[in-house]
């Protein structure tokens, strides 16, 4: 086992143990068992903490183990880095899209996106010679991105390899990936097509990247106790600099924004079988930042 320094329960304020860690499904605030299980038993109907919606069922307990056992995979599991950046291993997937309507296809000829599996997403581009048009769609990852609550650093990462068809054009094509703030509705993204990443404020930062059409971008975020930030990376190098975060409490959500290309994410759901192309044990703080 990994031994970590944890932080203290939400609800009663003193120190969690390594037998009694427990958090909520789709919520990374850490609590002692007896402590939440009486907090929603007394009414309380969500997170002490975040205030999102829970029930009894939604308590997990929270494993912390080392790096390459995946014994439970049920639950979150933290990863030590050779940095000392511990990646949160989490279960996630596509579950929204936004597109012409919920059954994610378009009666009007348009360009739509089609959830292939749990990971793919194939790009369906409009019927030529029935008016309709190929538009952007967006699609987002069923976890959040949660600080731990913890003293510790800790890394969530994904990836996506991109698919185009045809040529690559600017007004044709859009592959956008990032993380939404769902705590002021703003995003952070890295858009391929401009070869620029935009912070909350939608200010642009170019870069001199070039994009050919199976690159993989990938999507990180870093929670730790002074400056946590988000990075991106393409083909297994970091590009551009970090962005700083001004709240370590904020709440994210992992999304592409695709038109006319169709991609293939890896939420880490298994490394050993299908790793990151960016090495995310080598990680270190950054200290660049926009």
């Amino acid at each position: 086992m990994v031994s970590y320094r944890f932080g203290k329960c939400t609800v009663c304020q003193f120190r969690l143990r390594p037998d009694n860690i427990y958090n909520l499904k789709g919520c990374n605030h850490t609590y002692h068992r007896e402590c939440i299980e009486k907090w929603i038993k007394e009414g309380s109907k969500n997170c002490p903490r975040c205030r999102a919606t829970a029930a009894l069922t939604d308590i997990r307990q929270l494993f912390v183990e080392e790096a390459g056992d995946s014994s439970d995979d049920s639950s979150d599991e933290f990863t030590e880095s050779k940095s000392q950046i511990n990646f949160v291993k989490i279960k996630n997937k596509w579950i929204i899209l936004n597109g012409c309507n919920d059954k994610f296809n378009c009666i009007d000829g348009n360009g739509y996106g089609k959830l292939i599996s749990d990971e793919n997403i194939e790009y369906i581009n409009c019927l030529e010679g029935e008016g309709g048009y190929n538009k952007s769609i967006l699609v987002y990852a069923e976890s959040l991105f949660r600080n731990p609550q913890s003293r510790c650093k800790f890394l969530y990462y994904f990836e996506i390899e991109c698919k185009f068809e045809g040529e690559l054009d600017k007004r044709g094509n859009c592959l956008n990936i990032g993380l939404k703030n769902l705590n002021k509705n703003k995003y952070i993204e890295y858009s391929a097509m401009e070869a620029s990443i935009y912070n909350e404020k939608n200010e642009e930062f170019k870069l001199e990247t070039v994009l050919n059409k199976n690159d993989i971008f990938g999507c990180g975020l870093v929670f730790n106790a002074k400056s946590p930030y988000i990075f991106f990376t393409q083909n297994g190098e970091q590009i551009g600099k970090g962005i700083l975060l001004n709240n370590n409490l904020d709440l994210y959500k992992p999304f592409v924004e695709l038109k006319c290309c169709s991609v293939e994410a890896n939420f880490g759901n298994n490394l050993e079988s299908k790793p990151f192309k960016y090495d995310i044990s080598k990680h270190l703080i950054l200290k660049e930042f926009y």
